[in-house]
């Protein structure tokens, strides 16, 4: 099966509190992709049970939401870790800075670029080592 026919089960980050939309603006990008396929489970439509961690293929965290959801992501890295769900930490728009310690318990950062979101899904997944081919910027 090829990545163009593969369906991935995405758990993704909506916060309570989203003040600048975090969350639709991602999905957008997400969506735009047409040979991507998904099914999305979220942080608030979803009870976040054992059960689902072990059907989910990646937990996408919108580092945006993490100043006013932080018990929701620190609920989330240790499930992935639990579970061995690879964790991809998706920048704010527009910012090339995110925390550092949470970076570091991500299997990989990228920034708002839905080419990049994509590619380090199916990278992650695979079970491969994200090398961040996306990222226009070095590290800080």
């Amino acid at each position: 099966m090829t990545d163009e026919t593969k369906v991935y089960n995405i758990l993704i980050t909506k916060g309570e509190y989203d003040p600048i939309n975090q969350y639709d603006f991602y999905k957008e990008r997400i969506d735009s992709q047409k040979d991507f396929s998904y099914n999305e489970y979220n942080t608030l439509e979803n009870d976040l049970t054992d059960e689902l961690f072990t059907e989910i293929d990646i937990i996408i965290l919108l580092f945006g939401l993490y100043h006013y959801n932080q018990e929701l992501f620190d609920e989330l890295i240790i499930k992935s870790k639990e579970f061995d769900v690879p964790l991809l930490l998706v920048r704010s728009y527009g910012m090339e800075y995110i925390l550092k310690e949470l970076e570091e318990k991500a299997d990989a950062a990228v920034g708002w670029n839905p080419h990049c979101i994509i590619n380090a899904i199916e990278t992650l997944v695979d079970g491969e080592d994200w090398a961040k081919p996306c990222d226009a910027v070095e590290e800080y």
